[in-house]
């Protein structure tokens, strides 16, 4: 039993902390991994007397490890790396070794990120001040170069400034994904030339529109030219809190009323032509949103400004009452309740209450999902409830940046 326990120990303390023992014992540590992981993967290849020897080695190896011997430690790796040395396929080149261990880490980067965490970024303000969306401010100038770089560092901020050359009008808004994990938005323009904004679309056109050069009306959308020397765009953009997503929680808990969760939007119909009006952001090309889950099956939901009644009742859960007592830095209007006359598509109105289904089919249990900047979120109320099969899982960690909101998430 104590050998046993010895040799759990010794592994955990060469494993984790190898770069701290004794120079001896890490290169007696690795040879033994190379040995062994030599005969895992050419055993069909070697003779007897090549596999004979390795064992033995492995096993003289094992033994003066754990007896802590270092001369014998020392005298096996090198008889080791003397007869071995010269098996085909023993040693390695540098080149081989990187790529092996690449795509190590990208199978275990893709397993974790398919069944266990998910990084997400919050594109819009609709979580707003629980966590921040990405956003484009205007500034009159840019502040200096160290500046800028402590608040891409700290912060995630990034400064962009792009002026006309000559008389130009914008002909496309794209948004494209950048480095896997951040998104910029491209301003092309009718002379070819293009301007990147490290920004969701929603963001750049809501900035769009403070400046004066988009707007929108009943006979669809305008943009203004700009002309030589005016400023296309002189801003700080404001990058949105990445999440990690817990994709297992829902594998072994039911949802929780209150908490913050992602879910994908299939089936759901975001193309709210009446929240565009309204001036919330057109999020329809969106695959995913990230909310405050409010509502659960068998739930009946009506907002009654500032507060949000479930089953007739004001919502007690904490994250749903802060919104709710509308107190800074939350919105003073709290829960917004949306007129049945302006809004006649919405599902959650003020003659409208949502009515959650709670059928025996599992995936289609039906939830309520609502921002907590709730006079800027394109939410539940708009376009209906999600369905179980849409959920991915609750935000369970504020990775980055630095801020106020780093750390757990409630």
């Amino acid at each position: 039993m104590m050998l046993f326990l010895k040799k759990i120990l010794f592994g955990f303390l060469d494993c984790t902390f190898s770069w701290f023992l004794p120079k001896w014992r890490r290169q007696g540590c690795e040879m033994l991994q190379a040995v062994r992981r030599y005969v895992h993967m050419r055993r069909h290849c070697l003779t007897d007397e090549e596999l004979a020897v390795c064992n033995a080695r492995v096993a003289e190896l094992e033994t003066a490890l754990l007896a802590w011997n270092r001369e014998e430690t020392v005298r096996v790796t090198k008889l080791a790396d003397m007869q071995c040395s010269g098996m085909s396929g023993f040693s390695r080149g540098a080149f081989v070794e990187l790529v092996e261990s690449f795509f190590i880490i990208m199978v275990v980067f893709l397993g974790i990120r398919t069944y266990y965490a998910q990084p997400f970024r919050i594109p819009t303000g609709s979580m707003q001040p629980s966590l921040n969306g990405i956003i484009v401010e205007h500034v009159e100038a840019l502040p200096p170069l160290p500046t800028r770089v402590w608040d891409m560092l700290t912060l995630g901020s990034s400064y962009v400034e792009a002026v006309a050359d000559r008389s130009k009008r914008i002909i496309s808004i794209d948004e494209h994904r950048k480095w896997i994990l951040f998104t910029e938005t491209v301003l092309t323009f009718d002379d070819g030339s293009t301007v990147s904004i490290p920004s969701a679309k929603g963001a750049v056109l809501q900035y769009l529109k403070d400046r004066g050069k988009l707007t929108e009306s009943l006979l669809g959308v305008r943009l203004s030219p700009y002309q030589p020397g005016e400023t296309i765009v002189r801003a700080r953009a404001n990058a949105g809190d990445m999440v990690i997503v817990n994709r297992a929680a829902y594998h072994f808990r039911k949802p929780r009323r209150g908490e913050t969760f992602v879910f994908d939007t299939r089936g759901i119909d975001v193309r709210m032509t009446g929240a565009i009006e309204a001036g919330l952001s057109d999020q329809s090309e969106a695959t995913h949103y990230i909310k405050r889950l409010c509502g659960l099956p068998g739930d009946a939901l009506y907002v009654s400004s500032p507060r949000l009644l479930v089953n007739g009742a004001p919502a007690e859960e904490h994250t749903i009452a802060r919104v709710a007592a509308g107190e800074k830095p939350y919105n003073r209007e709290g829960y917004q309740q949306l007129s049945s006359r302006l809004h006649p598509e919405a599902w959650l109105t003020d003659l409208t209450p949502m009515a959650l289904r709670n059928p025996r089919t599992a995936i289609l249990r039906e939830y309520a999902a609502l921002g907590d900047n709730t006079t800027n979120s394109l939410d539940s109320r708009y376009w209906g409830p999600v369905r179980q099969f849409n959920l991915v899982g609750p935000a369970s960690f504020a990775l980055w940046p630095f801020t106020a909101h780093w750390g757990l998430i409630e």
